[in-house]
């Protein structure tokens, strides 16, 4: 049975989920994406049943067969590491040789049988977690609400947990509720996703759709989109303070376009392309991260693009240095508000 939320409001101190329509499908690992303070953790609690809606109907959910993992763990500090894992077990009043044995697959399938005994104030952040999954897990949770639970964690500890996660959806096919504000761990996890922004669902889908064809400029902006810009659309073109940029729209009075920054190609000389838009600049800055570099070329209108190390070396780029920008109309996100 798929999980339905419908027409859910709930104010909330001084927040407010508003109009909220979701169907999550049975045994999906569902994402929730969304900045900070959009209201994620609290329709995680609503769905728990921790906390009732103001309006709406919350249906298809067994609240006895939920697992929630928050970002903070929510451990009890005043007990070992396996007796948080069996709590729930108690509380179900199983047997205590059933939870011992239990409990030590538990810890053996998480790795954490070294832990068993000590105390979980004493545990780094990624024991802690994997303590918390083990006692989400330890009641056969057919849905399992993850609050931003890898928020915590260095780079390289969050890829692990990432794979944790999937192949332990695989394994019980439960569902997944997952909230997070990062991008790249929604791309990895999610079969859909639901953009929340200040309260309210703004688009759902299929991750690859949902980041390439963002339905307004608010999202392309939380999604990361840095090239979005605002015009006058006349006969193809867009007016963006002097500059005309072909695009897929005929006319309009006004209307925002976004550039993905791998989608412009930058080079030398001006390429001979089909590419309708080509433009001549100056590079402004080149800004290095850990995977790609950030090129600013100023065309009378900056334009962030993304290239790879070795472009930036083959291509010896920087600042001051004359560059052509082409991309194609193709690639051009067009949307009226």
């Amino acid at each position: 049975m798929n999980l339905k939320l419908q027409k859910i409001n709930k104010h909330f101190k001084q927040f407010v989920l508003r109009d909220i329509n979701l169907e999550i499908q049975e045994g999906e690992y569902f994402v929730i994406l969304g900045p900070s303070g959009a209201g994620k953790t609290l329709i995680l609690e609503l769905i728990a049943g921790l906390i009732k809606p103001d309006t709406g109907e919350i249906s298809g959910v067994d609240r006895q067969k939920i697992g929630f993992i928050y970002q903070d763990y929510m451990l009890f500090p005043h007990l070992s590491a396996a007796e948080n894992i069996a709590y729930g077990l108690k509380v179900k009043k199983m047997p205590k040789e059933d939870i011992k044995t239990l409990v030590a697959g538990l810890a053996v399938r998480y790795g954490i049988e070294h832990l068993l005994d000590r105390d979980v104030v004493n545990l780094s952040g990624g024991e802690k977690q994997r303590v918390a999954i083990a006692r989400a897990m330890a009641v056969s949770p057919r849905f399992l609400l993850l609050d931003e639970p890898t928020a915590a964690l260095d780079r390289n500890l969050r890829i692990k947990t990432r794979s944790m996660f999937l192949d332990l959806h695989k394994k019980t096919a439960a569902t997944f509720i997952h909230v997070t504000h990062d991008f790249e761990e929604a791309l990895t996890l999610a079969d859909r996703l639901a953009i929340l922004i200040n309260g309210r669902v703004v688009q759902c889908g299929k991750p690859d759709d949902v980041f390439n064809n963002p339905g307004n400029k608010e999202i392309a902006d939380f999604l990361g989109y840095r090239n979005v810009f605002g015009g006058v659309v006349k006969k193809g073109l867009i007016d963006l303070m002097g500059v005309s940029v072909a695009v897929p729209l005929d006319d309009a009075e006004f209307a925002y376009i976004a550039i993905l920054s791998d989608d412009i190609i930058i080079s030398k000389r001006r390429l001979q392309s089909s590419a309708r838009n080509s433009f001549r600049g100056t590079v402004k800055d080149v800004i290095n991260s850990s995977s790609l570099v950030e090129v600013v070329l100023d065309i009378g209108i900056d334009l962030s693009v993304d290239i790879t190390r070795k472009s930036k070396e083959e291509l010896n780029i920087k600042p001051g240095d004359p560059m052509w920008a082409t991309f194609k109309v193709s690639s051009i996100k067009v949307f009226k508000h």
